[in-house]
């Protein structure tokens, strides 16, 4: 045996006993998150400098405020709580000098205070702090924190491709050693947007991240709220994620920002699309010092509500013109949720349309924010004018009608193999994507698929970074591509073009090019995909016009 298969063997050894001794055990099934959950993280307020003092501080004035009683019950700390080493067994211990009575008395406070306890961890052999991961300490660990009366568990990814497993290796292992727990521990992958909802984050974890860190700017917040409810990490034929979520699974744009950005116009603005995108509602300013207007805007009640609808249906645009959005959610009660809003410089009017909401005549209207009924109005209605950032958020229809349906989910063979015959990838919708979205079947500047004067009519034309997963369901046998940069490509830069089994976070390299400039030639793929379900096509270089030319798999 070569000393590679050799160390391939003891890997997958090492593997199997890890999720054989995890899955011992048996667990509650009652349903975690029927609803987003709703509470307060401190990474945005205080990032590193987390303490004892302040989060018993936060805990006040999270039932103070009137958080906790309009639904806030989750109190998450974040990175940087535990001390630079394990103690002497191996266990995780908190740092001393931030929390001296221990991360078991601090949830104690916690739960006296009629709140959850969220804790962070990585399931890197790092945080991203640098402190103890979790990696081959996952058992002691949800030990650790089931025995602390942990409810929340935040599971980041940094270092995680140093693991060696597959990001749903990785996370049967930390499903299955949360049920030996005996405790119930809502599960949040934090893994910067890379596919959870593709590869079946719900079967392991109640939410999972669409995107990076969010920041306190509009342009951060348009950007993630994209990730979930537009075209920012998946095909824009899909419409969002939304048909990723439901009622036990919730796609996650990050925390909230609310309170740590320029105004109240912003804040209702990110206030309202993380509501009707169905997002966990996380807050994460310091709200020992918020004003009056941030606490009114974070316990909104009527807002809160749509977020926290039974049905559990995610938001969706209806309409994109120009710098202004309109999304739309389905409400249990009959109504529909109806979210205008204006992100452009210039005043706008925004209409919309009954049909586009499934309804038809005279239909009442509520105004969210204002908390009151504006008037019936036939077919259609028309904001006031909405300024710079400005939003509208109303209530269409009359509680107790018919529940209004929502857009079909996108058929499986749009984006799935779903044949056993050969399949051009430029023929399925990309399920997944990272940077910068390819073109299909032409170059990244829309002109024909050229490579060393070879023209191509199928393929993906991408410019770096480029990262895109699709969905093979272990239908398929080879991969097939001609590969190398767009002829049209006149820099001195080079690209890398790499082929990953599932994402990067397993680090299993099916295909690399190596450094590719506009000398090299053509490299023709051919590679073997049997029982693989999903593949990462990455093109990574600096503004580099590369071409995956008449990428197909060939099929059972």
């Amino acid at each position: 045996m070569g000393k590679t298969s050799f160390i391939l063997r003891v890997v997958n050894i090492v593997l199997f006993i890890t999720i054989s001794i995890c899955s011992i055990g048996q667990s509650n099934n009652k349903l975690l998150a029927p609803t987003p959950p709703i509470g307060w993280n401190s990474w945005n307020a205080f990032e590193v400098n987390i303490d004892e003092v302040k989060i018993k501080q936060i805990a006040d004035v999270m039932v103070s405020s009137g958080m906790r009683d309009v639904g806030y019950d989750y109190l998450v700390i974040d990175d940087a709580w535990m001390a630079a080493e394990r103690d002497s067994l191996g266990n995780l211990i908190a740092d001393s000098k931030k929390f001296p009575g221990g991360m078991k008395a601090i949830g104690e406070y916690i739960h006296s205070k009629g709140l959850k306890f969220g804790i962070y961890e990585c399931r890197g052999y790092l945080t991203c702090q640098k402190l103890p991961g979790s990696f081959q300490h996952e058992q002691a660990d949800m030990n650790s924190f089931a025995s602390w009366g942990v409810d929340y568990i935040k599971l980041d990814a940094c270092y995680a491709e140093k693991n060696g497993r597959l990001s749903t290796e990785d996370f049967i292992i930390y499903s299955n050693c949360i049920k030996k727990t005996g405790r119930q521990m809502l599960l949040s992958i934090s893994d910067f947007g890379m596919g959870a909802w593709a590869w079946g984050g719900k079967e392991y974890a109640q939410l999972w991240r669409t995107s990076f860190d969010i920041y306190p700017t509009m342009e951060s917040v348009y950007d993630h709220a994209n990730s979930s409810g537009g075209a920012g990490s998946i095909h824009p034929a899909f419409n969002g994620l939304w048909q990723f979520a439901g009622p036990g699974h919730w796609n996650d744009p990050d925390l909230l920002e609310v309170g740590n950005l320029k105004n109240q116009v912003e804040d209702k603005a990110h206030f309202s699309l993380w509501s009707i995108l169905a997002a966990p509602l996380m807050a994460s300013n310091d709200v020992r010092s918020m004003s009056e207007q941030t606490r009114k805007i974070i316990t909104a009640p009527e807002i809160i509500a749509v977020n926290q609808d039974a049905r559990g249906h995610q938001g969706f645009k209806i309409s994109e013109k120009d710098s202004t959005e309109v999304y739309a959610k389905p409400l249990s009660d009959g109504t529909v949720a109806v979210l205008l809003l204006n992100k452009g410089i210039a005043p706008q009017k925004i209409k919309v349309n009954w049909s586009r909401l499934g309804m038809v005549g005279k239909q009442k209207v509520r105004d969210l924010w204002q908390q009151k009924d504006i008037d019936f109005f036939n077919n259609n209605f028309t904001s006031n004018s909405l300024a710079k950032d400005e939003v509208l958020f109303i209530k269409v229809g009359t509680p107790g009608s018919p529940q209004v349906a929502g857009p079909l989910p996108l058929p499986l063979d749009k984006y799935t193999i779903t044949k056993s015959e050969t399949t051009y990838l430029s023929d399925l919708f990309y399920i997944m994507k990272s940077g910068e979205a390819p073109v299909y079947n032409k170059s990244y500047m829309q002109h024909p698929i050229s490579i060393n004067g070879i023209k191509y009519h199928r393929g993906l034309g991408c410019k770096t970074k480029s990262q895109i997963m699709f969905k093979l369901d272990g239908k398929a046998t080879r991969l097939k591509a001609d590969i190398g940069l767009d002829d049209s490509y006149s820099g001195q830069d080079t690209g890398i073009f790499k082929i990953y089994n599932e994402d990067f976070f397993g680090d299993k390299v099916l295909f690399d090019s190596k450094k590719m400039n506009k000398k090299s030639k053509t490299i023709s793929i051919d590679i073997d995909v049997k029982g693989i379900k999903f593949i990462l096509l990455d093109f990574s270089g600096n503004e580099v016009m590369g071409n995956w030319g008449n990428i197909k798999v060939e099929g059972l």
